[in-house]
């Protein structure tokens, strides 16, 4: 169920970098299907449904946001000490992660509950779609303490080598998703009339039937990580989590939020712009799942070589991995674009949306290319341990560049499409900030003391790969 692994000594072949990307890529592209579907499915009940859900994505989104700072951390420490033979460590991390994602799904849950007026208000919808939009994101707010704990498992099941598994539990999850999303959307309970807020619950309900499932095999010691007594070591862990994790959660939040005040400034080009937009990258999101799979494993394999001591190594899957991914990454993204409008019409029903939705197809298509550098990139850092680069880069390029961009263009009455283009600006400008943290050597950093492999361990002959 694991990863082919490398010597230390030895450049990690490519055979072991599709073993993690391609079950890591294909978790996220369960995922991207069941948007897909529930776009779809959201389309039988009227267009305020298709805003719902867009919209109620996007909250769940920031959700996701701030638990990428436990999984970020997670990920980072337990690829560090399986690559160092320490399994004892990894062990323990994973208890403590456990915890802090349950306790901060439900602390999300309480505040997501609150703010969603306010959140779901900044979309400016008309009155329809903010009640459906409000009841979608509610509903869905009540299961982000299971969601959090299956994502902490999964992550730390692939800091280990082991993707696979977290592939099966997916096709179990959202497989039950998608059946209860359809089944109560057309024919709720109780005799209940049909509305957007039974997709929710149907998620709601697959993804706790899942995690239920996946708990009691860790519970049960029946994963590659096992369940183990508490050392009594939890505060230097919280500690090390917290170092690593606060910047990615920080990252996370600044990408969503960043997103939210762009998709602000769409919503003033009417409704239909407003539900392409999610649209199209629920479309796309079927080619960055790839690249997704692909960060996943470069950030896995960096932390794992320097776990190992080998930080030539650790630079060299990154090349090797960025080489793949620019490929696989746009290939499909291209197919895609060919058959744009047919396929938006298919999904959104309804041709303003559709219309609108093409041309945030064709914006994304052309930043694959820089997707690529970005996911392989970006991964190397965080699983060095670098994760404050990448937050200081999500602010320069979304926020400044992408944000500021479509401010000054809605203000001169530019069309929507330019809004979409500012897309392109935003990689652009990231890719290079990106390049240059990479050819440096200051991404190059040991994890917190606590739990890092020994400094004395990494010999300077190790700093440069063989070309």
């Amino acid at each position: 169920m694991t990863a082919p692994a490398a010597r230390p000594d030895s450049p990690v072949s490519i055979v072991s970098i599709l073993a993690l990307a391609l079950p890591s890529g294909a978790v996220f592209l369960l995922a991207s299907l069941v948007g897909i579907f529930m776009i779809r499915i959201a389309a039988t009940l009227g267009p305020d449904a298709v805003v719902a859900v867009n919209a109620g994505t996007r909250l769940y989104n920031v959700f996701l946001a701030i638990a990428a700072g436990i999984n970020a951390g997670t990920l980072a420490l337990i690829a560090n000490a399986w690559g160092a033979g320490r399994r004892e460590e990894a062990n323990q991390l994973l208890g403590i992660a456990l915890g802090l994602g349950a306790a901060l799904g439900v602390a999300l849950t309480a505040l997501t509950w609150v703010a969603a007026p306010a959140l779901i208000g900044l979309f400016g919808l008309d009155a329809g779609a903010y009640a459906e939009s409000l009841a979608y994101a509610r509903w869905m707010t009540l299961f982000f303490a299971p969601m959090a704990v299956f994502m902490v498992l999964a992550t730390s099941l692939r800091a280990a080598g082991d993707a696979r598994t977290p592939v099966l539990f997916s096709l179990l999850t959202n497989g039950l998703c998608v059946v209860l999303a359809w089944h109560w959307s057309n024919d709720p309970p109780f005799g209940l009339q049909p509305h957007v807020r039974f997709i929710a619950i149907g998620l709601g309900l697959g993804n706790l039937c899942g995690t239920a499932l996946a708990f009691a095999a860790w519970h049960r010691s029946l994963l590659l990580l096992k369940r183990t007594r508490p050392d009594g070591r939890y505060r230097e862990r919280v500690a090390a989590l917290w170092k690593l994790g606060y910047p990615a959660a920080l990252e996370q939040g600044f990408l969503q939020g960043g997103v939210i005040a762009f998709l602000w400034v769409v919503a003033h080009h009417g409704a239909a712009a407003f539900a392409a937009y999610g649209t199209g990258v629920s479309l796309l999101s079927l080619a960055m799942v790839i690249g997704f799979g692909f960060s996943i494993a470069v950030s896995v394999l960096v932390g794992q070589q320097i776990g190992a001591g080998s930080i030539a190594n650790a630079r060299l899957v990154t090349i090797r991995a960025l080489r793949v991914t620019v490929v696989v990454l746009t290939a499909p993204g291209l197919l895609l674009a060919w058959y744009a409008l047919p396929v938006a019409l298919w999904l959104s029903g309804d041709q303003a949306i559709a219309e609108h939705t093409v041309l945030v197809i064709y914006s994304f298509t052309a930043i694959l290319p820089m997707l690529a550098v970005e996911f392989c990139l970006g991964g190397a850092l965080r699983g060095a341990g670098d994760t404050r680069f990448p937050l200081l880069n999500v602010i320069m390029g979304l926020i400044v560049v992408r944000f500021g961009l479509a401010l000054v263009l809605d203000r001169f009455g530019f069309p929507v499409g330019w809004i979409y283009a500012t897309l392109v600006a935003d990689y652009a400008v990231k890719n290079v900030l990106l390049v240059w943290r990479f050819r440096s050597d200051r991404w190059m950093k040991l994890l917190p003391a606590s739990t890092a492999v020994p400094a004395a361990i990494i010999s300077p002959d190790r700093l440069h790969p063989e070309q």
